[in-house]
């Protein structure tokens, strides 16, 4: 019991004042990404998959490939809307400040937007 001294608080292990890094992740990153490399896939293996054969079939894979990759792309744009929301909630909660995210943010915003009127207007009009 002699050995076990108390501890004096000034003698206390104290922070030396140096930042933790923080990391911020969140899982629609992983997705817009997946979501992109889908786009790629769905419109390469429809114009090769087109390239085979002949008649009105090789058009309605072009145009169903032109679709997905459209619902791809904008899946993508949401996701990362999505993203730099989180991220700005992020910031503003342990007080970082990084350039350029809300105008990261405004842009997928509209992109999508965007991306999502040109996906409607050929869904109506029967593309």
């Amino acid at each position: 019991m002699e050995s076990m001294e108390e501890q004096d608080p000034s003698e206390a292990p104290t922070a030396s004042g140096t930042p933790i890094p923080l990391t911020f992740a969140h899982p629609s990153d992983q997705y817009r990404k997946i979501a992109v490399l889908a786009a790629l896939v769905v419109s390469i293996g429809s114009f090769f998959g087109s390239m085979i054969g002949e008649g009105e079939a090789n058009y309605d894979l072009l145009g169903l490939g032109a679709f997905g990759c459209c619902f791809f792309i904008n899946t993508a744009f949401i996701f990362e809307a999505v993203y730099n929301y989180k991220r700005l909630q992020y910031n503003e909660l342990h007080g970082l400040k990084e350039k350029n995210l809300k105008l990261n943010y405004v842009a997928a915003v509209i992109l999508a937007i965007f991306g999502l009127a040109i996906l409607f207007g050929n869904l109506l009009d029967g593309y």
